[in-house]
C-alpha cells in the first residue's frame, strides 16, 4: 500500500511540474509575441534598403482602410497590412487617406508611406520652397 501511495504521489508530481513548465513556457511564448508585435508597431521600417524599387498603386474613394493596408501589402510596401492599420489609427492617419494614384517604393518607411498617402508629404515640400 505504501508503494502504491509513494508511485501515485510521484506521478502526481511529475504531472504538477510539467504542467508548472507548460505555464511558464506559454508565458514565455505569450510574452515574446507581445514583445514582437509591439516592436513591429512602434518601429518604422522599410521592407527593402535603399535603393528599393517603385511600385505604382492606385487608393480608390471607397476604399476602406482595410483594403489599402492589404493593397499595400500585396504590392510589397508594407510587410503587413494589420500592423500598418494600428500604425495608421495610433499615427492619427485612418482617417487622412486621400484617393489618387501614388509611385511609392519598397525603402519607404511606414511612416513615410502613410505622409505620402494622406498628403502631408507634399504639403512639406511646398512649406520647403
Amino acid at each position: 500500500m505504501d508503494a502504491q501511495k509513494m508511485m501515485l504521489s510521484a506521478g502526481l508530481f511529475v504531472l504538477r511540474l510539467s504542467l508548472v513548465i507548460l505555464v511558464v513556457i506559454g508565458i514565455y511564448r505569450l510574452g515574446e509575441y507581445s514583445y514582437n508585435l509591439g516592436y513591429s508597431i512602434i518601429s518604422d521600417t522599410s521592407v527593402d534598403a535603399p535603393p528599393g524599387r517603385d511600385v505604382s498603386m492606385t487608393l480608390r474613394s471607397d476604399m476602406s482602410v482595410k483594403e489599402a493596408a492589404q493593397l499595400l501589402e500585396r504590392k510589397g510596401l508594407i510587410e503587413n497590412a494589420r500592423i500598418f492599420q494600428i500604425q495608421l489609427k495610433i499615427n492619427d492617419f485612418e482617417e487622412k487617406l486621400m484617393p489618387g494614384n501614388y509611385v511609392l517604393n519598397t525603402s519607404m518607411t511606414s511612416k513615410e508611406i502613410m505622409k505620402i498617402l494622406s498628403g502631408e508629404e507634399e504639403d512639406e515640400e511646398e512649406e520647403e520652397e
